[in-house]
């Protein structure tokens, strides 16, 4: 029958061929919304099957304990595994002077603590209840919950005398009165003991200020030790106070006509190019003779002399 239709009609090969592609793809055309309907319909049972299952064990009463339980288990995989209830036990208390102990109490994690003493340790000191919240391994949450209870004692003479220990040394007397004179730290003659001695004073900074009073030679005033690297003003404000410069002491002097620019450049006031402004000019002009002298240095300015003069000779 199709061979007399392409005969009727004069089809050659290539055009029958068209023809049954043609038609196949016609009745693939005509059958897929047939298709599509019957998955779609088989979708459908698959969901309203798994409706009834769950609605059947929410209706089974010998199951409700088992399914609510799976569900919790659910809950707690998106909860973030690190926020777990905090336990303590709280207590009015100083951060300032509260050991480990005393913070591992109150609830707080070893690596939380040992960042609170690191920051006293250098020097660090809470002035208010918000510095704590400051600390970077203090969450909002860890510092609303401590607030209420932080008591920070004023830096009085008082509180200075009760933070000394006695040493084996007898550095300290049992007199309260010598106790009150030997907070006084003359800071050419003091170790790092003698300066930990001072609030806010670790051994940190305590080894930077013997570091710094070699380097310079020696103090002429203890507002020097303001030049202390990091060192904060409020912590060099509480413990000016009880810090002398004995008269009798003297400074290491530079010999400014003879050393060399290295020698000059290591003193904590001259930098290197000052230093070798300084041979330079005392090259071209001869020794210096008096500051007056150095003030024709270019590099060196009034404020500049007025610190480096007692360290100078002629």
């Amino acid at each position: 029958m199709l061979r007399q239709f392409f005969k009727y009609f004069k089809f050659s090969r290539t055009e029958q061929n068209g023809f049954f592609v043609l038609s196949i793809l016609m009745l693939f055309l005509f059958s897929f919304p047939f298709i599509a309907n019957f998955f779609s319909k088989s979708d459908l049972n698959l969901e309203s099957y798994n409706i009834q299952a769950f609605t059947s064990v929410e209706n089974d009463t010998t199951g409700v304990g088992q399914s609510n339980e799976y569900w919790s288990l659910g809950d707690q995989k998106d909860k973030d595994p690190y926020d777990k209830k905090v336990e303590g036990i709280l207590f009015r208390f100083d951060p300032n002077r509260l050991d480990q102990a005393g913070w591992l109490k109150l609830g707080l994690k070893e690596k939380q603590v040992q960042v609170i003493l690191n920051y006293r340790e250098k020097g660090g000191r809470f002035y208010k209840k918000e510095d704590l919240a400051k600390i970077y391994s203090i969450s909002p949450a860890t510092f609303k919950r401590l607030k209420d209870y932080i008591e920070i004692e004023p830096a009085t003479v008082k509180n200075q005398v009760q933070s000394i220990e006695k040493n084996s040394a007898g550095w300290f007397t049992n007199n309260a009165e010598n106790k009150l004179k030997s907070l006084e730290v003359d800071i050419n003659n003091a170790d790092t003991t003698a300066f930990i001695a001072l609030r806010g004073i670790g051994s940190t900074f305590a080894k930077r200020i013997v570091k710094y009073r070699e380097s310079l030679g020696g103090f002429v005033s203890v507002d020097q030790i303001k030049e202390i690297y990091g060192l904060p003003v409020e912590t060099f404000e509480a413990i000016l106070p009880f810090l002398k410069i004995s008269s009798h002491h003297a400074v290491s002097k530079l010999t400014i006509n003879e050393l060399d620019v290295r020698s000059l450049s290591k003193h904590p006031y001259i930098s290197f190019k000052q230093s070798t402004a300084i041979v330079n000019y005392r090259n071209q002009h001869g020794h210096f003779r008096n500051l007056e002298d150095l003030k024709k240095v270019i590099l060196l300015d009034d404020d500049f002399l007025r610190k480096l003069a007692p360290y100078l000779i002629f």
